[in-house]
């Protein structure tokens, strides 16, 4: 119940939060530095090209993953674009494991993270009259140390026109660059997932057809397992197999465990592990 209300708290302030403004230049948010930035220098009609939510934050704040663990609000955004563009989904990073407490671990961000989203452009209405297309960005966001605090700002950035949009804006490529390693990978093809679910425990065995020595896994979907628990690592010959205690929240089977699988060498994987049959 107390996690219950911290995130109904959390998510109050941020609905009340009062509005900035900021053009291409980096915003001065609380604790924060924010700019909407584009991967490349133009962009063209039928293309796709990333845009991408830029947050620096002070020393020992930090912001949400899309699951945030046992508390805080992952960041929303609202597009305002013009006719024939069209945003999709925030591409997340792998998020990092924030413990502040024994029995809290939240999922998020320290320091610098970069939300891409990816943008099409079917058409450009009125380009030569209108001249660049604007695109308006409203977002919100929860900034957490000791004590949390919800910020919003409205971002707006001018679309230039190109007849190829190959060029890429070479003062944020590192940027883009880096942002795209962190970004959680398909399991291999060749790789099996299935969990098991006991009593008081979910089982994800892996079999990758090699041993994985260590691993570290962040839920998707919340309420499954009690994210402050330690998770158990065995080595296998073929893989691993990891062992997590139970969310009290959880009060049905579950059909999937569905998270980000991290490794020790930094690399991280998309998985959709399907439940098996309880043992009789």
């Amino acid at each position: 119940m107390l996690i219950q209300r911290l995130r109904w708290f959390h998510f109050a302030l941020l609905m009340i939060a009062p509005a900035s403004f900021s053009s291409a230049d980096p915003l001065e948010a609380k604790h924060a530095r924010i700019e909407l930035i584009t991967e490349n220098a133009g962009v063209s009609a039928g293309g796709d090209f990333l845009v991408g939510v830029h947050f620096m934050l002070e020393p020992g704040w930090h912001i949400y993953w899309v699951n945030p663990g046992d508390s805080g609000q992952p960041p929303v955004f609202q597009w305002q674009l013009p006719p024939g563009i069209t945003a999709s989904d925030i591409q997340w990073p792998r998020p990092q494991r924030l413990q502040s407490s024994a029995e809290i671990v939240d999922y998020g961000y320290r320091d610098e993270v970069l939300l891409m989203v990816p943008i099409h452009v079917a058409r450009f209405d009125n380009i030569g009259s209108a001249g660049s297309p604007l695109i308006t960005l409203d977002a919100k966001w929860l900034i957490c140390r000791e004590v949390c605090m919800p910020d919003h700002a409205q971002l707006r950035l001018a679309l230039p026109f190109a007849s190829s949009a190959q060029d890429r804006n070479t003062d944020a490529a590192p940027l883009f660059a880096n942002a795209k390693k962190l970004l959680p990978k398909p399991l291999p093809s060749t790789w099996r997932t299935t969990v098991e679910s006991g009593k008081d425990t979910l089982t994800l065995a892996i079999r990758a057809g090699k041993p994985i020595a260590e691993a570290e896994f962040f839920p998707l979907d919340p309420g499954q397992i009690e994210n402050a628990a330690p998770q158990k690592t065995i080595r296998t010959a073929t893989g691993v197999k990891m062992t997590f205690r139970k969310s009290d929240l959880l009060v049905k089977p579950i059909d999937a465990l569905r998270g980000v699988l991290v490794l020790p060498s930094g690399e991280a994987y998309r998985l959709n592990a399907p439940a098996t049959k309880p043992r009789p």
